[in-house]
């Protein structure tokens, strides 16, 4: 797939990353040095409590309404809605993991590759009788996802996979994967923190139902903040284990 990203000029790299200067700098995989507008953006936010307190309160609203319309366009998402701001990739994947109503038998498919918040929220579920199947991935294989998709059966209720493997950096084929959780009725839950801003991701196109990434690495943002994208159709499906005030329909009333 071709990455649709505009083109950077050249020249703003050392204006951007004065890490670059005197660093090679290949670990954008683990934390990613941020751009100089990103430390610009924190630091404006910083000054504006220092100096205005809560006073532009509003305007923080607006800021984040804005960043979830970017990150919409960012997957493709139908609606600026399907996605929420959480902490960071584990607390999405965790919200998945407790929000769906499990019955005894169920299984989940994942990749034997898999970074450890993608693995432990689904062996946590094992006391209450739900497997976790982890199947290795055949690269070099024509169909390297096959196996996945072979481990798949009735009472397989989800198969979560990262979009990019951690450790190899193996790219699977989402929508395949997609497609065949779609036709059997399999719930595809996507950890795209290896994707989401140096690839092309479409949420529409793989047919994913949880895609969860933080900002620490290709997005070039600070650790603690998170795109969580729900689809629409099972949102209400899900049970919800946190509250807060910003829930109502009018937090003033």
């Amino acid at each position: 797939m071709p990455n649709n990203y505009p083109q950077i000029d050249a020249s703003l790299w050392g204006d951007e990353f004065p890490v670059a200067k005197n660093t090679i700098y290949l670990n954008h995989a683990g934390v990613a040095p941020w751009p100089r507008r990103t430390a610009e953006a924190v630091t404006a936010f910083a000054e504006d409590n220092v100096h205005h307190g809560a006073s532009n309160y509003s305007q923080w609203l607006e800021t984040e309404r804005r960043l979830r319309q970017q990150l919409r366009q960012l997957i493709n998402a139908p609606a600026s809605d399907d996605i929420a701001l959480l902490k960071n990739t584990s607390e999405g994947l965790s919200f998945v993991a407790n929000g769906i109503a499990w019955s005894a038998g169920d299984n989940i498919v994942i990749s034997a590759e898999e970074f450890p918040s993608n693995r432990i929220p689904w062996e946590a579920l094992q006391p209450r009788g739900v497997a976790v199947r982890q199947i290795a991935l055949l690269q070099g294989h024509p169909c390297p996802e096959q196996p996945l998709l072979d481990a798949c059966d009735g009472r397989t209720r989800l198969l979560a996979i990262s979009s990019v493997q951690y450790a190899s950096g193996f790219r699977v084929d989402l929508d395949l994967i997609g497609a065949h959780c779609r036709k059997h009725g399999i719930l595809l839950c996507v950890d795209a923190i290896q994707t989401l801003g140096a690839l092309n991701f479409d949420v529409s196109a793989c047919h994913a139902d949880f895609v969860i990434a933080d900002a620490h690495k290709w997005m070039l943002g600070p650790e603690g903040i998170a795109l969580f994208y729900v689809n629409s159709a099972i949102r209400d499906e899900i049970t919800l284990s946190e509250f807060g005030w910003h829930m109502t329909q009018d937090p003033n009333d």
